[in-house]
């Protein structure tokens, strides 16, 4: 009931004489709009976001790890969990990684999570590059017409670990 008396009154406002001179503008007419009439980041229409995700992946392959780990935590509207420590030996996630944060088990996983938001055009998408390449954090919104489905993975304590021989 609420909901239905809040899209009532939004039509009405948009509907009233003059509000696009007042600044209001119709729904999907932003031109910030995608085709869905839902908001994309600025940054993904002018292929900012795009450019920093593509240096940061030239940095990561220049550098050449192969071997390392690291802590992740995802912070999203869900139950709360402690970081998780992946490991990666030669490229491969260790063995016993979560089901629920295989997504975000090496490196390249973390660009390709990046990748998947930017060619969603989501609403919004903030990610920090820390030495190397390696993202720092990723914020996701996935739509701004949507609450609490906003996903923040936070990437810290990165570690080179030695090759095993043989």
């Amino acid at each position: 009931m609420r909901a239905a008396l809040i899209a009532v009154m939004a039509l009405l406002l948009a509907a009233a004489p003059g509000a696009a001179g007042r600044g209001a503008a119709a729904p999907g007419s932003s031109p910030h709009a995608s085709q869905t009439g839902a908001e994309v980041d600025p940054g993904i229409l002018d292929g900012s976001k795009q450019r920093r995700l593509d240096a940061a992946r030239r940095s990561w392959k220049a550098v050449g790890v192969r071997s390392y780990s690291y802590v992740v935590r995802l912070s999203c509207f869900c139950p709360p969990r402690p970081g998780t420590r992946m490991v990666v030996r030669n490229g491969t996630p260790a063995s016993g990684t979560p089901a629920g944060m295989r997504e975000v088990a090496t490196v390249p996983r973390l660009f390709r999570t990046i990748q998947r938001a930017i060619d969603r055009k989501v609403a919004a998408i903030d990610v920090r590059y820390g030495r190397r390449g390696v993202p720092s954090s990723i914020s996701i919104d996935q739509s701004g017409m949507i609450a609490d489905e906003e996903s923040y993975y936070t990437i810290s304590r990165f570690t080179v670990l030695r090759q095993r021989s043989g």
